[in-house]
C-alpha cells in the first residue's frame, strides 16, 4: 500500500525516476524498480521521500491527509502548486 501511493505521488506531480535520483539521490533505476512494482519500499526511500515532501509524509504512511497542519496528498499538493502558479 505504501509502495502504491509512491506511485500514485510520480503519476500525479509528473516526476520521472530521473528527477526523483536528482531530488533525493537515490539512483533513477531503483525508483523504476519501485514504479514497476519489482522492489519493497525501505527506510531509505521513506527517509528521501520526508525530506522532499515533508508535507506528504503522512499521507505516504497512511493515505490520510490533515490539511489544517499541513499535511496533505498528492493531489492536494497538485492543486496548490497550479493555484499558486495562477496567482502569481
Amino acid at each position: 500500500m505504501i509502495r502504491d501511493r509512491i506511485i500514485e505521488i510520480f503519476d500525479t506531480l509528473d516526476l520521472t525516476s530521473k528527477k526523483m535520483e536528482e531530488l533525493t539521490g537515490i539512483d533513477r533505476y531503483k525508483w523504476g524498480n519501485i514504479r514497476g512494482r519489482k522492489q519493497k519500499v525501505n527506510e531509505d526511500y521513506l527517509e528521501a521521500l520526508n525530506q522532499v515532501f515533508p508535507q506528504l509524509s503522512y499521507w505516504i504512511m497512511t493515505g490520510k491527509t490533515i490539511p489544517e497542519v499541513g499535511q496533505i496528498s498528492p493531489e492536494m499538493e497538485k492543486a496548490r502548486s497550479e493555484n499558486s502558479l495562477k496567482i502569481g
